[in-house]
């Protein structure tokens, strides 16, 4: 074919603007991008060929190699992995990687704000422009004698052609370096001193031998010249397969980098190898930062599985509960089978051994962050706590294990509590672990709900997260005490002795305000299944309140955000408190302007617990309408 001149797409041009303007001062981290890029290739190439062993030539080497070259400014970075076809370079060169163009504000401005996420993004092939004011791509894809040159000097526009590769299979970048002549901290990435020193920094620990010529030996008086050789730059040493004595903080946080390209150390990390009828190693890692997709349908989740070095699958999700998503790492089996798929795995007896395992471990390591590091655990919760909550009603094995590493807010401090913090400063008159749930802390701190309870100096936990609702409903009990919402009806906050004395006031309470509340009945019969007389209230005029097998207004809410189509089986009970001054203002009044006060407090309520008014138009003006009467009786 002859050779094309494509422009990229807008989204594009903007990320290589980004990348030209040198953003993210460590420029040498392409490198690693680079080097990664050519290793998960290698890593396809192998996998497929398990099954279509014709896809690798005879005589075919797994390795990735580098050549510099100081006259011409060049370096390039061949690899010996699966390669691309033409249609593949336009996917993911001349377009955003897999995020989609609607992602792309969004990514931009994450960028902007923190170009060392460039990785998390899956546009690691973007950093080249670093250091380079022209890039040239040559692939070939395994199995295929039809080569792609791809090239762009990052000005909006790329050529691309289809030329056999000379080497077949794989792929070669070369970067035409530019220059950094008045930039003293930005390294010749030419010389071969400084080539070794950031493989060694970034990837020593990749499984295929990273191979550059060395330096031509000077030859001896007498001796012939020989011939300069190849080095091997990294280890390959598998970093799983080494003892943790061996390894290094630096180490382990560059394989996390390596393996997830995110450019942010992790928070903590547990190095296992299991022994006995199963043996298996892992490197498991807990990120300090959510990806920027994290909630969104892109983010692909799971454990990177190998079988003896060999890796097979990345996002291996059968490794991983839903609610420890957030988990990186890998696994590396010598007992399962190397041709693995996908159906044979999920029905694995030994892939449901390792998970169990898995899961163990990351809940000790989550344990012992908490315990040891109060500061560092809350700034996991503070990313991961709602998912880290789904556990409760989906892991039933693991429950207790994983309700004594939540976190709450409370109405007593600032700081988060754990259960069995909360348990230890409960009063003595204190019988349930008491809670509210609602949409954000301003909200639910200010709550009429908290009277009464704080009256009486009970401390109440504040959740706020749409997973809580359907927590609780598994949470019934810790250690022997009731978790109760306090936005249920039959909250029962009084000692006996306190309880009978209130008996007796509320029945004649009830008396007194017998005609007005069989008004209000009538009145709301629409609106509520009862009115009753109420002891959680200090201040306010009324709430309402669900019973106790009825979903909670905040509940009923997170439904229909979530598009379904949801109608409470019962009403609500509206709960009066007959100490406010308005109810024996009401007595007064007629049984019409008594309904009309009763739909103003019915609303006031709906407001109060951060509801939807049913018509605030409606609303608005029966609360003018009483302004304007009670401006009128006053002159």
């Amino acid at each position: 074919m002859a050779k094309q001149t494509q422009s990229f797409n807008a989204e594009i041009k903007q990320l290589l603007d980004l990348m030209i303007h040198s953003l993210y001062s460590h420029k040498e981290i392409f490198l690693r991008e680079l080097l990664s890029n050519g290793s998960d290739a290698i890593d396809k190439l192998k996998f497929e060929s398990l099954t279509k062993p014709e896809l690798v030539p005879a005589g075919h080497e797994y390795q990735i190699r580098l050549e510099a070259d100081k006259a011409t400014k060049t370096l390039k970075i061949m690899d010996t992995g699966i390669g691309m076809s033409k249609d593949e370079v336009v996917e993911y060169i001349g377009t955003i990687a897999r995020s989609g163009t609607k992602k792309f504000a969004q990514i931009n401005e994450e960028i902007k704000k923190r170009p060392d996420l460039i990785g998390q993004f899956g546009v690691g092939f973007y950093s080249a422009f670093m250091v380079a004011d022209k890039v040239t791509l040559h692939t070939q894809k395994a199995g295929s004698n039809n080569g792609v040159i791809w090239e762009s000097s990052g000005d909006g526009t790329y050529s691309i052609d289809e030329v056999p590769r000379p080497n077949g299979t794989g792929t070669t970048i070369t970067l035409h370096l530019k220059s950094f002549a008045d930039d003293e901290e930005v390294q010749d990435f030419t010389d071969s001193w400084v080539l070794k020193s950031l493989v060694k920094k970034y990837s020593d620990f990749i499984a295929y031998p990273i191979m550059m010529l060395g330096e031509k030996p000077e030859a001896k008086e007498g001796e012939a010249a020989t011939e300069a050789k190849d080095e091997t730059l990294n280890s390959q040493k598998a970093l799983w397969l080494k003892s943790a004595s061996e390894v290094t903080p630096e180490e382990y946080n560059e394989f996390y980098k390596h393996l997830t390209h995110d450019w942010n150390d992790p928070i903590k990390h547990v190095h296992y190898k299991a022994e006995g009828t199963l043996e298996f190693h892992s490197l498991l890692y807990v990120p300090g930062k959510k990806p920027w997709n994290y909630n969104t349908k892109e983010n692909e989740y799971g454990l990177s599985l190998f079988v003896k070095r060999v890796f097979i699958m990345a996002n291996c999700k059968d490794l991983l509960p839903t609610y420890l998503r957030f988990v990186k790492g890998m696994v590396d089996s010598s007992d399962l089978s190397l041709n693995v798929s996908r159906e044979i795995l999920q029905q694995d007896r030994q892939v449901t051994q390792i998970r169990k395992n898995v899961v163990n471990k990351v809940l000790s390591m989550l344990k012992d962050l908490l315990t040891k590091d109060r500061s560092a655990y809350e700034n996991f919760w503070s990313e991961f706590g709602p998912t880290l909550k789904e556990g409760v009603p989906t892991d039933s094995g693991n429950k207790e294990k994983i309700q004594d590493l939540l976190l709450f807010h409370t109405t007593s401090s600032d700081k988060m509590t754990t259960l069995e913090e909360y348990v230890g400063r409960m009063k003595e008159s204190q019988k349930d672990i008491f809670f509210i749930t609602g949409d954000n802390l301003a909200q639910v701190t200010n709550s009429p709900y908290l009277e009464k309870l704080k009256q009486k100096s009970y401390e109440v936990l504040l959740l706020v997260d749409p997973v809580d609702e359907w927590v609780t409903e598994s949470l019934r009990d810790y250690k022997d005490k009731k978790l109760q919402s306090i936005t249920k009806s039959g909250l029962e906050l009084d000692t006996a002795e306190e309880k009978q004395q209130n008996e007796e006031e509320k029945k004649k309470s009830e008396e007194k305000f017998k005609p007005l509340l069989e008004t209000l009945k009538k009145s709301l019969e629409n609106e509520v299944k009862d009115i009753v007389i109420s002891d959680r209230l200090t201040e306010t005029p009324v709430c309402l309140v669900s019973a106790d097998n009825d979903p909670s207004a905040h509940m009923q809410k997170i439904l229909s955000q979530m598009g379904n189509e949801y109608k409470a089986s019962s009403k609500r009970i509206l709960e009066i408190n007959p100490q406010h001054p308005l109810f024996e203002r009401m007595l007064g009044l007629s049984a019409t302007e008594q309904a009309k006060w009763g739909e103003i407090l019915y609303g006031q309520a709906l407001l109060t617990e951060g509801s939807v008014l049913p018509d605030p138009v409606k609303f608005s003006r029966q609360v003018a309408d009483l302004m304007i009467a009670a401006s009128q009786k006053a002159h």
